[in-house]
Protein backbone atom coordinates (compact mmCIF):
# COMPACT_ATOMS: atom_id res chain seq x y z
CA UNK A 1 0.00 0.00 0.00
CA UNK A 2 1.24 3.45 -0.82
CA UNK A 3 1.36 6.45 1.46
CA UNK A 4 -2.02 7.80 2.46
CA UNK A 5 -3.88 4.64 1.50
CA UNK A 6 -6.09 3.21 4.20
CA UNK A 7 -4.94 0.24 6.24
CA UNK A 8 -6.91 -1.91 8.66
CA UNK A 9 -5.50 0.12 11.55
CA UNK A 10 -6.84 3.46 10.30
CA UNK A 11 -10.19 2.23 9.02
CA UNK A 12 -12.34 2.47 12.10
CA UNK A 13 -15.59 0.72 12.78
CA UNK A 14 -17.61 2.18 15.65
CA UNK A 15 -18.32 -0.09 18.59
CA UNK A 16 -21.83 -1.51 18.45
CA UNK A 17 -23.95 -0.29 21.33
CA UNK A 18 -25.64 -3.10 23.30
CA UNK A 19 -28.99 -1.39 22.80
CA UNK A 20 -28.44 -1.30 19.01
CA UNK A 21 -28.89 2.47 18.83
CA UNK A 22 -26.09 2.73 16.26
CA UNK A 23 -26.88 -0.50 14.37
CA UNK A 24 -27.44 1.12 10.97
CA UNK A 25 -24.11 2.96 11.08
CA UNK A 26 -22.30 -0.02 12.54
CA UNK A 27 -23.65 -2.44 9.92
CA UNK A 28 -22.72 -0.19 7.01
CA UNK A 29 -19.22 0.42 8.39
CA UNK A 30 -18.57 -3.30 8.89
CA UNK A 31 -19.77 -4.09 5.37
CA UNK A 32 -17.68 -1.26 3.95
CA UNK A 33 -14.43 -2.20 5.70
CA UNK A 34 -14.81 -5.85 4.77
CA UNK A 35 -15.58 -4.91 1.17
CA UNK A 36 -12.48 -2.70 1.18
CA UNK A 37 -10.45 -5.70 2.37
CA UNK A 38 -12.02 -8.03 -0.21
CA UNK A 39 -13.73 -10.10 2.48
CA UNK A 40 -17.42 -9.32 2.00
CA UNK A 41 -18.07 -12.76 0.48
CA UNK A 42 -17.14 -14.29 3.82
CA UNK A 43 -19.69 -12.05 5.52
CA UNK A 44 -22.41 -13.24 3.14
CA UNK A 45 -21.32 -16.88 3.05
CA UNK A 46 -20.47 -16.86 -0.66
CA UNK A 47 -16.68 -17.28 -0.36
CA UNK A 48 -15.93 -20.74 -1.71
CA UNK A 49 -14.33 -22.99 0.88
CA UNK A 50 -11.67 -25.24 -0.62
CA UNK A 51 -12.89 -28.80 -0.92
CA UNK A 52 -11.92 -31.39 1.66
CA UNK A 53 -9.35 -33.94 0.65
CA UNK A 54 -9.78 -37.66 1.19
CA UNK A 55 -6.94 -39.91 2.32
CA UNK A 56 -6.70 -43.51 1.15
CA UNK A 57 -3.65 -45.61 1.99
CA UNK A 58 -1.50 -42.54 2.64
CA UNK A 59 -2.45 -40.83 -0.63
CA UNK A 60 -4.66 -37.78 -0.94
CA UNK A 61 -7.51 -37.35 -3.42
CA UNK A 62 -10.09 -34.73 -4.32
CA UNK A 63 -13.78 -35.51 -4.73
CA UNK A 64 -13.45 -34.14 -8.26
CA UNK A 65 -10.77 -36.69 -9.19
CA UNK A 66 -11.21 -39.58 -6.75
CA UNK A 67 -8.82 -41.93 -8.58
CA UNK A 68 -5.92 -39.54 -9.22
CA UNK A 69 -3.65 -39.05 -6.19
CA UNK A 70 -2.45 -35.51 -5.59
CA UNK A 71 1.22 -34.64 -5.91
CA UNK A 72 3.10 -33.07 -2.99
CA UNK A 73 2.95 -29.75 -4.82
CA UNK A 74 -0.84 -30.03 -5.25
CA UNK A 75 -1.26 -30.91 -1.57
CA UNK A 76 0.83 -27.91 -0.57
CA UNK A 77 -1.21 -25.63 -2.89
CA UNK A 78 -4.42 -27.00 -1.38
CA UNK A 79 -3.12 -26.43 2.16
CA UNK A 80 -2.28 -22.85 1.22
CA UNK A 81 -5.83 -22.30 -0.08
CA UNK A 82 -7.25 -23.70 3.18
CA UNK A 83 -4.93 -21.47 5.24
CA UNK A 84 -5.99 -18.37 3.29
CA UNK A 85 -9.67 -19.21 3.68
CA UNK A 86 -9.34 -19.79 7.43
CA UNK A 87 -7.32 -16.59 7.90
CA UNK A 88 -9.91 -14.57 5.99
CA UNK A 89 -12.70 -16.06 8.10
CA UNK A 90 -10.74 -15.11 11.23
CA UNK A 91 -10.23 -11.54 9.97
CA UNK A 92 -13.97 -11.08 9.43
CA UNK A 93 -14.71 -12.45 12.89
CA UNK A 94 -12.07 -10.22 14.45
CA UNK A 95 -13.49 -7.06 12.86
CA UNK A 96 -16.79 -7.94 14.52
CA UNK A 97 -15.32 -9.17 17.82
CA UNK A 98 -13.27 -6.01 18.31
CA UNK A 99 -16.34 -3.82 17.96
CA UNK A 100 -18.91 -5.57 20.14
CA UNK A 101 -19.28 -5.92 23.90
CA UNK A 102 -18.51 -9.11 25.78
CA UNK A 103 -22.25 -9.53 26.33
CA UNK A 104 -22.90 -9.55 22.57
CA UNK A 105 -19.80 -11.64 21.90
CA UNK A 106 -21.05 -14.38 24.22
CA UNK A 107 -24.32 -14.49 22.29
CA UNK A 108 -22.75 -15.04 18.86
CA UNK A 109 -19.24 -16.51 19.06
CA UNK A 110 -20.23 -20.18 18.75
CA UNK A 111 -21.43 -19.83 15.16
CA UNK A 112 -19.46 -22.03 12.74
CA UNK A 113 -18.71 -19.44 10.06
CA UNK A 114 -18.34 -15.70 9.88
CA UNK A 115 -21.50 -15.57 7.73
CA UNK A 116 -23.53 -17.43 10.36
CA UNK A 117 -22.03 -15.18 13.03
CA UNK A 118 -23.14 -12.11 11.03
CA UNK A 119 -26.64 -13.52 10.57
CA UNK A 120 -26.84 -14.16 14.32
CA UNK A 121 -25.68 -10.61 15.04
CA UNK A 122 -28.28 -9.20 12.64
CA UNK A 123 -30.99 -11.22 14.40
CA UNK A 124 -30.11 -9.53 17.68
CA UNK A 125 -30.56 -6.01 16.30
Amino acid sequence: MGPGQPTMSNLEVPNLEDNGSNWVTYKERVINILTHKGLERHLYGTAPKPEELREVDGKWFTEEEPTKPLTRKEIKEHDTKIDIFVQQEATVREVIYQTISQYTFLRIYKEETSAKLWIKLISLF
